[in-house]
């Protein structure tokens, strides 16, 4: 289990305007929902860019400590994003118990991709469909992420969620037939064609069609 740790100050007011004005204050405007109350909070840009560093493509806890000293175990559920920018817009933390279980996602990584029988052998391409699964755990058993190993994968293969390896107290959620990641046929290149170009003074005087009436037929006016 990965734990951070991030500082937060509560917020009060909703609304475009409060979370623009905190926005300008160098804040980012958050809620904490989970365990049958919601929370408005925010938290510095600077902090979470440090605390975004150090979660990388990792599944981590967060301990958030407000401004009051009162902390609390959340994860990050969703962050949203200006789509021209890129500037964080708002955070939504979900708040989990210590010895309670709960649901999430965690990433999956992909393991021995350089020597996957498939590709070596095979030519095949790597479709990695689900880069991350859904599971249910307690907090002190969340896995950073899931491995998928695929070095025995040959074209045609596949690894689903029922293949994922077994985690001591996590449970795969959804489908069990979800395809994780499978070995494409390798792609044939299409062949290129150039219709020749026959110059018609290479074509012999007989294969040419007269446009001149046959000999013996009637003439017009006859």
């Amino acid at each position: 289990m990965n734990q951070l740790k991030l500082k937060v100050v509560s917020r009060e007011g909703s609304g475009t305007s409060a979370a623009r004005r905190v926005r300008a204050e160098g804040f980012i405007p958050a809620n904490v929902s989970g365990q049958g109350n919601a929370r408005a909070i925010s938290v510095g840009k600077l902090d979470y860019r440090k605390l975004s560093r150090e979660l990388g493509e990792e599944a981590s806890l967060i301990e958030l400590t407000d401004d009051k000293g009162e902390s609390m175990l959340t994860l990050i559920q969703t962050v949203q994003e200006d789509p021209i920018s890129g500037a964080i817009n708002h955070i939504d933390f979900l708040e989990v118990r210590r010895g309670e279980s709960f649901v999430t996602r965690v990433p999956v990584h992909l393991k021995n991709e350089e020597i996957c029988d498939g590709v070596k052998n095979g030519g095949g391409v790597i479709d990695f469909k689900s880069h991350d699964v859904e599971i249910r755990c307690r907090p002190s058993k969340l896995p950073e992420h899931v491995v998928a190993d695929i070095a025995a994968l040959g074209v045609g293969d596949a690894i689903h969620i029922s293949d994922l390896p077994e985690i001591e107290g996590v449970e795969y959620l959804g489908n069990e037939v979800q395809v994780i990641v499978s070995i494409q046929p390798p792609t044939v290149a299409a062949v290129e064609t150039t219709e020749e170009v026959v110059d018609p003074a290479d074509v012999p005087a007989d294969n040419i069609k007269s446009e001149t009436p046959e000999e013996g037929g009637a003439s017009e006016g006859e």
